[in-house]
């Protein structure tokens, strides 16, 4: 990508800020504009955009882990420990159904696939991305139990499924010697990851709300230092061969118990920052990844792939997980429709591309058109079915078998908006 290229792409971010709020409100969400104009725009044709894979992946990554701790310092510890029966179920039994079920689809719907890569198109389509429909995770609209399951499963997930994403990558490259060393060094990493993110997370935590306390710094040095310590736990999880991703949402989580003394705006720039990134990621996304993938000779089975990936695949092992909870069929649906498939997914099948070539060029595809139907109808829908669902909950009460409670509702906040917005549980 050139100079000028890239003023296209700035000029192409201001103008969505500009009517940010008023495409929103239309179902129109920021994911959705940008792959669109990335795939008009992407190749030769127009901007002579060349985006490499690790160049996307490290984006992606940077996007994620800005999002990831954003979205856990929002969360009250509290209340995880009260109620963590329902993500507990999402990331074991919901988890492993899915990564199941995902398999044995992709082994029927593309044939002589071989069961191993069957098996990454499933692990890579396994993690959640709650940011992209449209802020579910911080719309008051949206009972706040939901809302924590939501954000817990999807911070946690890819950490969990990491390492079997390595293992499959591994068998496939034919390193059978490092099968059981690979699910091995998965465990070290996901607790190491664990290790520094709750470490970091409270020793930064308590080192900024002391110096606020004290008058030694200001509000805006203290976002500049959330942004670090979000990226620093990332970079020293993956330094010491940890998992990156676990580290940032369980920093960002303990963060977030020292959130409300260091002022109201203290993850306003981690925020934006994660943002910005994320338009240029899914630009990217559009103009190297999906353009490819759509004159693939697999299009159409990926497509098919895709829809039951988004509905069945997600939504069956969530209703099984969620058996005994008291939670409604209308929260349980509501729960397993927003499950969308994001940046983490782009990642793994980009590491799995990078490690196995054109090997992994059906799991590339997949995964793209998967990520690429996700972004518009998770985006599209993501407002109808909120207030649907507030209403219906709300009409109801908290002691009716929904089994959720309601919060009053605060003003969601959009990309370009001014003002900072509470949006804690």
């Amino acid at each position: 990508m050139s100079w000028g290229d890239l003023a296209v792409v700035a000029a192409i971010i201001v103008l969505w800020a500009a009517v940010s709020g008023r495409a929103e409100r239309l179902g129109i969400t920021a994911p959705m504009v940008f792959v669109i104009i990335g795939l008009a725009l992407g190749g030769e044709q127009a901007l002579h955009i060349t985006l490499s894979a690790s160049t996307i992946r490290v984006g992606s990554e940077l996007t994620l882990v800005m999002v990831l701790f954003a979205d856990a310092a929002r969360v009250r510890v509290s209340s995880i420990r009260q109620d963590i029966g329902i993500p507990a179920r999402l990331l074991s039994i919901g988890l492993a159904l899915t990564i199941g079920l995902g398999a044995l689809t992709a082994h029927l719907i593309f044939g002589s696939l071989g069961l191993w890569l069957a098996l990454l198109v499933a692990l890579c389509l396994a993690p959640t991305d709650a940011g992209l429909g449209a802020g579910i995770v911080t719309n008051a609209s949206v009972p706040s139990r939901v809302r924590r399951a939501i954000n817990v499963e999807s911070g946690l997930n890819d950490g969990i499924v990491a390492p079997l994403v390595s293992l499959a990558v591994a068998v496939i490259a034919g390193q059978s010697h490092e099968k059981s060393a690979s699910l091995l060094h998965g465990v070290r990493e996901i607790g190491l990851g664990a290790l520094v993110g709750v470490g970091g997370g409270l020793v930064v935590g308590w080192l900024l709300t002391v110096a606020v306390r004290r008058g030694w710094t200001e509000q805006g040095a203290v976002g500049v230092a959330t942004i670090a310590a979000a990226l620093g736990s990332y970079a020293f999880a993956v330094s010491i061969d940890g998992n990156g991703f676990v580290a940032a949402f369980l920093a960002g989580l303990c963060f977030g118990i020292f959130r409300h003394r260091m002022g109201p705006r203290v993850l306003e720039l981690t925020e934006g920052s994660g943002q910005l990134l994320a338009c240029l990621v899914w630009f990217g996304f559009g103009a190297a990844m999906l353009r490819p993938a759509i004159s693939s000779p697999v299009v159409l089975r990926s497509l098919v792939y895709a829809v039951i990936s988004l509905t069945l695949i997600r939504m069956v092992p969530v209703a099984i997980a969620m058996i005994g909870t008291r939670l409604g069929a209308p929260t349980v649906a509501f729960m397993g429709w927003f499950g969308p498939r994001g940046l983490a997914s782009v990642i793994f099948a980009l590491l799995a591309s990078d490690q196995l070539g054109e090997k992994a060029s059906t799991v590339l595809t997949a995964v793209s058109i998967t990520v690429a139907l996700s972004v518009l109808a998770h985006g599209l829908s993501a407002n109808v079915l909120i207030d649907r669902y507030a209403k219906l909950v709300a009409s109801h009460g908290p002691d009716h078998p929904l089994g959720v409670e309601m919060h009053v509702p605060a003003p969601r906040r959009t990309f370009g908006s001014v003002g900072p917005v509470d949006r804690s549980d």
